[in-house]
C-alpha cells in the first residue's frame, strides 16, 4: 500500500532543520524501496521560498508501518516536525517511477 505523508515543521526551526538535514536525507536513502519520492514543502512558489516541512510518498504494509518510518526520521526525533502528521493512503495510477 502507498501513503502520502505531509509533515509540517514546527515554526522557527529552520536552523535546526538545516543542522539535521543530512541525517534526515541519509535516513531516507537507507529506507531503500519504501521511499518512492520525497521533498521539502515550501513557504511559497518564489525562488527564495524556505522549507516548512517535508512530504513523502511511501510504500508500506499498512499505516502503522508508514507512521513508524516517519517516527524514526531525525526530523521527528529532533522535534522539528510538528504534531500534525498527515498520513493518507493512496492508489497511484500513473507516473514514471511506477514499475507495473
Amino acid at each position: 500500500m502507498f501513503f502520502l505523508i505531509m509533515a509540517a515543521d514546527r515554526p522557527g526551526l529552520l536552523g535546526k532543520r538545516l543542522e539535521h538535514r543530512q541525517r534526515h536525507v541519509d535516513y531516507w536513502v537507507g529506507q531503500g524501496a519504501a521511499l518512492k519520492v520525497a521533498g521539502a514543502m515550501l513557504s511559497s512558489d518564489a525562488a527564495d521560498a524556505t522549507p516548512i516541512g517535508s512530504s513523502f510518498l511511501l510504500e508500506a504494509v499498512d499505516e502503522a508501518a508508514a507512521r513508524a518510518l516517519v517516527a524514526a526520521d531525525p526530523f521527528t526525533t529532533e522535534g522539528i516536525f510538528g504534531d500534525e502528521l498527515v498520513v493518507q493512503p493512496i492508489r497511484p495510477a500513473i507516473g514514471v517511477w511506477r514499475q507495473d
